[in-house]
């Protein structure tokens, strides 16, 4: 598979994704007609690319539309060099997501997720985009926290004329629709994506502290446990049913006599899916003897997930003239996930032979919300010399939330009499078996996440005799602030409860009798969690930044382009965490300041016509995150493992260097060759603790480097006109790319062990698997293939298209345990789209197939079997109407 990429790539067969630089200015002709957040329109355009001052690709609205992909993140993947992690966070060039930015239209999103810098990307519809860009190389009005590439969304602007359409899609799965699936009680509103207040913490209990609730005594705590839902039991669907989407847009534009306009785009989308995952789950203890290991669990995990997405989008534009515009939009993204989860089967401390049959539930309910408005203005002056001054100016003011409201887990196992019971620490030793939940619990988390931002770009085009140069400059001030709480509840059995209460079914253990005849017990674990294991229930952090930059882009010769500046950022980021007996600001507190100046410099060279060479080199910074410098124990809902922050964490610095050579031929043709490296001084990595191994950290590492090689063209296949095939052949186009990645990171320097490693509370990292590995996340080869055919007289779009991801590292070893390694995977996708015209309204047929091949998703360790699944053959199909 890997020599076949390879091939493929020198036969010079690559994507076509236009490049484009947001804020490059189009030098002697500057387009005031045109707004800034819409860089490329129509089909791909040669000389678009050619004009750009720095490495970047831009997927606009006729490429989305040639994939079968109905996510930003999933559309991102056919770009050179990007892969997606999780089917939620992007990695460009093979960095994760802490090293990359998302913004929307220029600003940064908040994120509803706590340990992930940015935005889940699977939550944005492509119905709201314009066209997406992935830049490269860093240019300096963007954010300095800037190492892999900066990932812009750009929503859809004011329209040219008015339009109304709705659209209307079936969907389904092999491996989900119309199979059994798993389920319980829920709340009446949950098709809806939000909780009715089922799931929230019962009133009685709701306005006492952790304190307060512990010491209640008898009978009164009982009372307290009796008042939670007893909806513990979980329900079998049977012939799970299609998937369904309904989405409408409308655009509105009316020009006044005075040459004024105004203009509407709004969008709306809803989306409800099913898909379940039957996973081959296995673990292992390994002795570091003669690399032997033991397996200790073997599970059978069933999920069963339904998600209900939403978005809105609304963009409301006035355009006084040519010269001057101001416009309002908001955008607001809604995610659920209802989450039915069972795993069952053979657990041990040791050796699954010596084994116990366990089964373990989890139901986990989770509402993500982002919202972004925005106000912002583009106005054209001419200034003495300088014609055609531009200034933009923003006012931003974002929100994300995270609920996960009763999250419930417990699991029963086999006792000596092969009887299943419930595990409680009174009951069973939980220690005595892996991957089980050591009591039945309910967790009620919260997260808000706030942003406002303010911000003004300049651009000053003028010519010194025959040099056209452009003056860049801008200033932004950026404030996020996060808050969460968790309250967790543990169940147990009381040292009254005859033996018979341990088997008895959830919906039996759980009601009024036993609590009545005081057989259970509840604690309100929040506080004690804090006290016993740093585990607080109560955070805030803040990341407070101001930026101003000055750059130019200058047309030195005919054939040499420089562009140049650097950005100052002066920030600030602090964090607490507090609960039980730790009061906020003290222990925990911790804020610091960052003064970084960052450098940035790119030169265009167009040796002889048609073809160019580009180099860039730069200078930018990855700070830590807000929870990483936090020094407080978190647990992660994603992966349900445990993380405490680092208070000692410095930023990591990065040095970039770009190369590429591109050639641009025929009507529409293009090839590129590039190489990069990025080096890396302090890089954070992550860790687990010493004496405390289920616990991973931050810390920062000795180096890394990682070093890339990038080929991508494009050709139209006029094979009517080569063959005589007639003009309905002359319609097909061939593309591909490839990355070649090599990344290495130095986890210790010379003579340096876990001892100078610093970290919170003096702890220690536990000893490594390997000084040396190559970065997380990164795979060596990336590559697409797409052939598409497009024949817009008789309304015809299809596509077939390729994508592979090689090899990569999901999660680091530690003690004599190996990296967790995702096996190398490839993923076919088929689109057929007719447009025809009927009852006076345009139609637009459209038959999506997604992963063809259905490759298994393998994760291996030490060469064996960690998790295995099958995800299945997606298909759609959808009507859509234009009035």
């Amino acid at each position: 598979m890997k020599r076949s990429l390879v091939i493929l790539a020198a036969t010079g067969l690559s994507i076509g994704a236009a490049n484009a630089e947001e804020s490059a200015p189009k030098l002697n002709v500057p387009p005031p007609q045109v707004m800034e957040e819409v860089v490329v329109l129509g089909k791909f355009v040669p000389d678009e690319k050619r004009n750009t001052s720095e490495v970047s690709n831009v997927l606009d609205q006729e490429a989305m539309a040639l994939i079968a992909d109905s996510a930003v993140g999933d559309a991102l993947t056919r770009v050179t060099g990007i892969s997606l992690v999780g089917g939620k966070y992007v990695y460009v060039r093979g960095l994760g997501e802490r090293y990359s930015s998302t913004l929307l239209d220029g600003t940064r999103l908040s994120s509803p997720v706590p340990f992930q810098k940015t935005v889940p990307l699977d939550i944005v519809p492509n119905s709201i985009v314009q066209n997406l860009l992935v830049q490269k190389t860093y240019s300096p009005q963007y954010p300095g926290d800037f190492s892999g590439g900066v990932v812009m969304i750009r929503t859809k602007a004011t329209p040219e004329e008015n339009y109304l359409s709705v659209k209307l899609q079936a969907a389904g799965n092999s491996e989900t629709t119309g199979g059994d699936g798993l389920s319980y009680h829920g709340g009446a509103d949950d098709e809806w994506g939000v909780d009715d207040g089922t799931r929230s913490i019962p009133d009685n209990i709701k306005p006492m502290s952790s304190e307060q609730f512990e010491s209640t005594g008898f009978p009164d705590d009982r009372a307290l446990g009796a008042s939670f839902y007893n909806f513990w039991d979980i329900k079998a669907l049977d012939r799970l049913r299609p998937n369904y989407t309904g989405d409408a847009e409308l655009g509105y534009r009316h020009d006044f006599d005075s040459g004024a306009s105004v203009g509407l785009i709004g969008a709306v989308k809803y989306q409800n899916d099913f898909a379940n995952r039957d996973k081959d789950f296995r673990r292992y203890e390994f002795t570091g003897v003669d690399g032997g290991s033991n397996q200790t669990v073997d599970y059978r995990q069933f999920t069963t997930r339904q998600t209900i997405s939403s978005s809105q989008f609304i963009n409301l534009g006035f355009e006084l003239n040519d010269n001057h515009s101001v416009s309002l939009s908001q955008v607001v993204l809604r995610q659920t996930d209802d989450e039915t989860q069972q795993f069952r089967g053979i657990s041990s401390e040791d050796d699954v032979r010596n084994g116990t049959e366990v089964v373990s539930y989890r139901l986990q309910w989770t509402e993500n919300y982002i919202r972004s408005t925005q106000l912002k203005g583009e106005h054209y002056f001419d200034v003495g010399p300088v014609n055609q001054a531009k200034i933009n100016w923003r006012i931003v003011d974002g929100a994300a939330r995270r609920e996960s409201p009763d999250t419930r887990t417990y699991t029963y196992a086999d006792n000596d009499l092969g009887q299943e019971e419930v595990v409680t620490p009174n009951r069973q030793a939980a220690g005595d078996l892996r991957e089980v939940f050591q009591a039945p619990e309910r967790n009620f988390a919260k997260l808000r996440d706030e942003i406002k931002e303010y911000g003004v770009d300049v651009e000053l085009p003028f010519s010194l005799g025959p040099v056209d140069v452009t003056v860049l400059a801008g200033w932004s001030d950026y404030e996020r602030t996060r808050t969460s709480r968790d309250r967790l509840f543990r169940f147990d059995l009381t040292s009254s409860a005859p033996d018979y209460v341990a088997l008895e079914t959830p919906l039996q253990l759980f009601g009024n009798d036993n609590w009545g005849a005081g057989y259970l017990d509840v604690r309100d674990f929040s506080a004690g969690a804090a006290n016993a294991s740093g585990i607080f229930p109560f955070a805030s952090s803040s990341d407070e930044n101001t930026a101003w930059y000055l750059g130019l882009d200058a047309q030195l010769t005919e054939r040499i382009r420089v562009a140049a500046g650097a950005r100052q950022e002066d920030a600030t980021l602090a964090a607490d965490a507090w609960g039980g007996n730790t009061d906020p600001g003290s222990i925990n507190a911790v804020k610091t300041q960052y003064d970084d100046l960052l450098p940035a410099v790119s030169v265009t060279y167009e040796f002889i016509n048609d073809m160019q060479l580009r180099a860039a080199w730069s200078r930018t910074v990855n700070r830590p995150s807000l929870l990483e410098i936090t020094g407080s124990t978190v647990r992660n809902p994603e992966d349900s493992n445990l993380y405490r922050g680092n208070v000692f964490l410095k930023p990591a610095d990065v040095t970039n260097y770009d190369l590429r050579w591109e050639w641009y031929f025929g009507e529409a043709d293009s090839l590129s060759v590039g190489a990069f490296r990025k080096e890396f001084d302090n890089p954070i990595e992550i860790g687990k603790i010493q004496a405390q191994n289920d616990i991973y950290t931050w810390f920062n590492a000795e180096k890394a480097q990682i070093d890339g090689f990038e080929i991508e063209a494009r050709k139209d296949l006029f094979l009517g006109r080569w063959f005589g095939f007639g003009d309905w052949a002359d319609q097909f186009t061939l593309s591909a790319n490839l990355s070649v990645i090599d990344s290495e990171v130095e986890l210790l320097g010379s003579g340096e062990t876990a001892a100078n490693v610093r970290l919170t509370g003096n702890r220690q990292i536990a000893r490594l698997f390997a000084n040396k590995r190559p970065m997380s996340g990164q795979s060596d080869i990336l590559g697409n293939l797409m052939l598409s055919y497009v024949d817009y007289d008789r309304g015809i779009e299809t596509s077939l298209a390729y994508n592979y991801t090689d090899d990569r590292i999901v999660l680091v070893g530690s003690e004599n345990a190996p990296d967790i390694v995702e096996e190398a995977r490839g993923k076919l996708d088929f689109l057929f789209r007719y447009a025809f015209r009927m009852f006076n309204t345009d139609l637009e047929a459209e038959l999506k197939v997604r992963n063809l091949l259905d490759e298994d998703v393998r994760w291996t360790q030490g060469g064996q079997l960690y998790e295995r699944y099958r995800p299945g053959v997606s298909y759609s199909f959808s009507i859509k109407a234009t009035l």
